[in-house]
């Protein structure tokens, strides 16, 4: 059977801190276990849409970055309905060329291209979360583990 190299599917990545989890990302086949991330997800962390990672454990979810694409994603949780401001968070987050690549109830990802600069980005990420009650935001890929920043963008 012919398979279309450029057809974009899901593949499970790993979740850290959730004993095992894993959230379907959806992804563009580059070769073999190597894939183009389309959309930044909320639960992976340390990549954003753009990036281009291998997989070395199937099984887990595991993957390694080989490759980033110049995006940063941020993450915005609140204790209190984020989806109903969404469409003023995004507004305000238009600024930065952001575009937002899911949500939950509490919790939204945005896809933003780095080269605005870590200010322009924190100002707006800042405003927009002025509307929310108990927000907490973090980036997806510009640290560790240990809250180092990974410098990809040096």
């Amino acid at each position: 059977m012919h398979m279309n190299m450029n057809m974009n599917r899901h593949i499970n990545l790993i979740v850290e801190g959730s004993e095992g989890g894993t959230q379907p990302v959806e992804v563009e086949l580059i070769s073999s276990n190597v894939y183009r991330i389309l959309f930044s997800p909320g639960f992976v962390e340390d990549i954003a849409s753009g990036d281009v990672i291998r997989v070395t454990d199937e099984e887990t979810g595991e993957f390694e970055v080989i490759e980033y694409g110049g995006n940063v994603s941020v993450k915005i949780s609140d204790t209190s309905r984020i989806v109903e401001k969404l469409p003023e968070i995004d507004g305000i987050l238009t600024e930065v060329s952001a575009r937002r690549d899911g949500n939950l109830e509490h919790v939204a990802v945005w896809t933003i291209p780095v080269e605005l600069g870590f200010k322009a980005i924190e100002e707006s990420v800042t405003k927009a979360c002025e509307l929310l009650e108990e927000p907490v935001w973090w980036y997806g890929n510009v640290y560790d583990s240990q809250n180092n920043p990974i410098n990809w963008w040096l």
